[in-house]
């Protein structure tokens, strides 16, 4: 009689969490603003007078299996004066010592699902980079904004 009362109360509790899990995963986003279309400028000339990209440094360090990864960190600036950001978009480019492009990564630099960032407002960035090129001539790479959302 003990174990049925026990199977039971397991039962229900995992029923009772499954729905928990069903009712968060599945209830409306908690404001209108992860509801609004995110409207994206790609013109370079009009990302300028939106964000501004700054303090683009790199360090290195390892891995848990010993494997040098880059860690290229930047600050973002929202100089607009009167859009949220919502979306940053930032393309990295490594050279040669020639100068030629060797590697690019785009990425996301401030994701839509993190609180807006205001007029005047910071926030600082980094991407993870393993395996570069062996031609790359170990130096900061090209970074620039490519796409802002709003």
């Amino acid at each position: 009689m003990g174990e049925r009362r026990s199977a039971i109360i397991i039962g229900i509790s995992v029923v009772l969490a499954v729905g928990m899990v069903l009712a968060w995963t599945l209830s409306p986003p908690a404001n209108d603003r992860d509801s609004q279309p995110l409207t994206e400028v790609t013109d370079t000339s009009a990302i300028q007078s939106l964000v501004r990209l700054s303090r683009v440094s790199i360090a290195t360090s390892e891995n848990y299996v010993g494997h040098r990864l880059r860690l290229v960190t930047a600050q973002l600036m929202n100089i607009s004066t009167d859009k949220p950001i919502r979306m940053i978009e930032v393309k990295m480019t490594f050279t040669d010592f020639e100068g030629k492009s060797i590697h690019e990564y785009t990425g996301t630099a401030f994701e839509p699902r993190r609180r807006p960032l205001d007029p005047g407002t910071e926030f600082r960035f980094n991407f993870s980079f393993e395996n570069l090129p062996r031609e790359w001539n170990y130096r900061i790479p090209i970074a620039e904004v490519t796409k802002v959302g709003y």
